[in-house]
């Protein structure tokens, strides 16, 4: 991570946090991080953007100091990390539904080095497939929906016994034909070891872009039972799939992050859908009721490379302090 990279990372993590905090207040000036803690009745002020770097002395709580730093990262190391393991053993990270719920990101929270504090909710997954020593560094590298796919396909085969080994075909089935990850099962079973199945993993991150949504396309087929896009149209055509929610789903799974996006008509059969990302660009996909996983593969990867590019030119945004 570059300093500049690295400065924003951290600037987002301390005004997360700073966010959950009614009193607390960050605000730059002269090249510095001021963090500043204001009187109860000036709440409502803040709220509203009325406390600014000018008269911020005003409303200052005259039980706290004005505390200074030269960079994010300095606040974040000295302030900050702490007052986060505090909040990690106080607070949920799931709500009822099983969302997350924690006020950083999963991803944040992995680059922070407290990945391992999710192990609680995936309990299979430490019970059955990870040694004593792997614990604390295994949900590093995972993101949330690939630490529950490995814990249903656990349960599917620990605890529902719905996942079988075939000696036939040497293949494990499942016998509601439920999609599972069979890597985990044999991760727990002994058949592959732990090192193996990190390497694996690290080796589908260099996947190339058409690599990566081409294993997210398929799915997406195989799990509605598509061979094209006959069944999808427009934003507003009844009694047809949307095909703006495909995308999205789509992206949701690439983990890409947009501000909005639609479908219209072009003519008979022929559609056009816009993705607007968080600054304002966009990115146009032809899609036709007759395309398949090729077509809507290499629309994704588009898509994909878009915002890659998005994400850089977002983090090398010039950020100085002293």
């Amino acid at each position: 991570m570059n300093q500049n990279k690295d400065e924003k990372f951290y600037k987002n993590i301390c005004i997360e946090y700073i966010e959950t905090m009614s009193k607390e207040m960050l605000l730059e000036k002269n090249n510095e991080i001021l963090h500043i803690f204001i009187e109860d009745e000036y709440i409502e002020l803040k709220e509203n953007g009325k406390i600014t770097v000018d008269n911020y002395i005003d409303y200052l709580d005259s039980n706290f100091q004005v505390y200074n730093y030269c960079s994010y990262k300095e606040l974040f190391d000295e302030v900050i990390k702490d007052e986060i393991a505090y909040d990690l053993n106080d607070l949920e990270l799931f709500n009822e539904n099983n969302e997350w719920d924690f006020y950083i990101s999963f991803e944040e929270l992995k680059a922070i080095g407290y990945g391992f504090m999710v192990k609680d909710n995936y309990p299979l997954i430490e019970e059955y497939a990870l040694p004593d020593e792997k614990i604390f560094e295994f949900f590093d590298y995972f993101s949330l929906e690939q630490l529950e796919d490995f814990e249903q396909s656990l349960n599917l085969y620990f605890v529902t016994h719905d996942i079988y080994y075939n000696q036939k075909d040497n293949t494990l089935e499942s016998r509601e034909n439920i999609t599972f990850n069979s890597d985990i099962i044999r991760l727990a079973c002994g058949l592959i070891t732990y090192d193996d199945f990190i390497e694996d993993y690290k080796e589908d991150l260099n996947l190339s872009s058409y690599d990566k949504t081409l294993s997210k396309v398929i799915e997406y087929f195989k799990q509605n039972g598509i061979k094209n896009l006959m069944d999808y149209g427009n934003d507003n055509d009844e009694g047809l799939f949307h095909l703006s929610s495909m995308y999205k789903e789509l992206m949701a799974q690439l983990g890409i992050e947009y501000k909005n996006i639609y479908t219209k008509d072009v003519s008979d059969g022929k559609y056009l859908t816009t993705i607007i990302f968080n600054d304002n660009s966009k990115i146009e996909l032809d899609t036709s009721a007759w395309n398949g996983i090729k077509v809507v593969t290499e629309n994704m990867q588009s898509v994909y490379e878009t915002y890659e590019l998005y994400k850089e030119n977002e983090l090398e945004k010039d950020i100085s302090y002293c």
